[in-house]
Parts: C-alpha cells; sequence; structure tokens
C-alpha cells in the first residue's frame, strides 16, 4: 500500500475554546504536526476501528432516505463504556461554530453524489509523533451559487481526544485541531479534500479516483 505523508501546520489565528459544561480544555500545543495519514474506508455498514490508547471505536454511516436529492448519511461513533461494560457511549464532536459545545452525529451533504457539498472521512496518522485517529470534514462553502458551480471549500481537522471527565462532555471526542483552505474551487467537496492534502481519500464517482477538476 502506498504510504502518504503530510504535515500540517495549526492555521494562525485558530481559536479553541471550552465552556463549562461541554467539551474539556483541548490542551493541545500550538503548530502540532499531522503526519503519517492513511485513510480508512467507511462504506455503507459500521466499520469498528482500534486508535492506539483507545477502546475500540464504531462508525455506524446510517442513510436517510428522502426521496429527492437531499437525502444523506448520518455517522454516530461510540465505543464501549469504560465504567459499565454493558453500555455503549457516544462518541462526540466539537462544534467548530460553538467553541466548546458538542455535537453527538456527523452528516454529509452528497446531493447528487457528483457534486457533494459535505463529505466525512477518518484517517490514521500521528500528531506530534503519536499514534491518532483524525476525523476530516471537507465542506464546500456554498454562499449564494447554485450547488452545481464551484465554489471554495474548507477542511477541518479532528483528534480523537480523552475527555478530562467534565460534566456535559462525553468520555471520548474529536478535537478540532486546524482548518484548511482548499487551493481549488471546485464542485465536489472530496475534489477540495485532496487538493488539500495531496491525499486521494476516497473514490469518487463510483470506481474512479477523485479528479483535479470538476466534469464538464
Amino acid at each position: 500500500m502506498r504510504r502518504f505523508l503530510l504535515k500540517i501546520l495549526l492555521c494562525s489565528g485558530l481559536a479553541l475554546g471550552s465552556t463549562e459544561g461541554h467539551a474539556a480544555p483541548l490542551n493541545a500545543t500550538s503548530n502540532p504536526e499531522i503526519t503519517d495519514i492513511h485513510p480508512i474506508p467507511i462504506g455503507n455498514t459500521p466499520v469498528t476501528l482500534h486508535p492506539t490508547g483507545f477502546p475500540d471505536v464504531t462508525v455506524s454511516p446510517l442513510w436517510r432516505e428522502n426521496g429527492n436529492a437531499w437525502a444523506y448519511h448520518v455517522y454516530v461513533i461510540s465505543a464501549p463504556d469504560e465504567n459499565q461494560p454493558d453500555r455503549t457511549t457516544l462518541v462526540d464532536t466539537e462544534d467548530p461554530d460553538h467553541p466548546g459545545q458538542l455535537i453527538d452525529t456527523l452528516r454529509d451533504i452528497p446531493h447528487t453524489d457528483e457534486d457533494a457539498v459535505q463529505t466525512i472521512h477518518f484517517a490514521s496518522g500521528r500528531v506530534n509523533g503519536q499514534p491518532s485517529l483524525l476525523l476530516f470534514i471537507a465542506s464546500r462553502e456554498m454562499g449564494s451559487y447554485p450547488v452545481p458551480q464551484p465554489g471554495p471549500a474548507k477542511i477541518r481537522v479532528y483528534e480523537l481526544t480523552r475527555s478530562d471527565g467534565e460534566p456535559g462532555s462525553t468520555p471520548f471526542y474529536f478535537a478540532l485541531r486546524t482548518t484548511l483552505q482548499s487551493p481549488v474551487t471546485t464542485c465536489h467537496a472530496d475534489i477540495a479534500l485532496s487538493a488539500a492534502t495531496k491525499i486521494p481519500f476516497a473514490k469518487w464517482n463510483g470506481d474512479q479516483a477523485p479528479v483535479p477538476t470538476c466534469p464538464q
């Protein structure tokens, strides 16, 4: 398998905060290096991952069919409860729009699949040299443009993190580590992600690899 290497520096000015009763403080060092990134394929059925230093984590993609182009996947991330073995606990994700708050599910926005607005991806990697489970969320910034029209995009990179047990937080959550701006204007979030990281994160349009520009 081809080995991919990427070093991502924390964007200057990115604020990481905490609100009492929600996410625990991140305690992240400035300018973390994210390297040795290997995408983890997630299809249409649950996948159990084995991150170093954490209990097994299961990613469950659930398809929400609504009869039109705006159907989508909901991603539920869970782990065994370390204190109550008969329970499964949710793994939350830091809310990028409300620092310190957590969201308990994720969703993509595939639209027609050829013009995805938002995509969700997981990968193994290293943060400051330590093995980590990473989450990538690529989002096209539509503004007032129609969905199929190419537009700018940003990529948020998260790391699986252990909470300090503050009330309102889950035992484990994905902490936001950095935000990247895609260097291309595109009609598909996966194209933006691949352009920003130089890694083909997902198959695009069936069995074809992501393409650098949108179809004409």
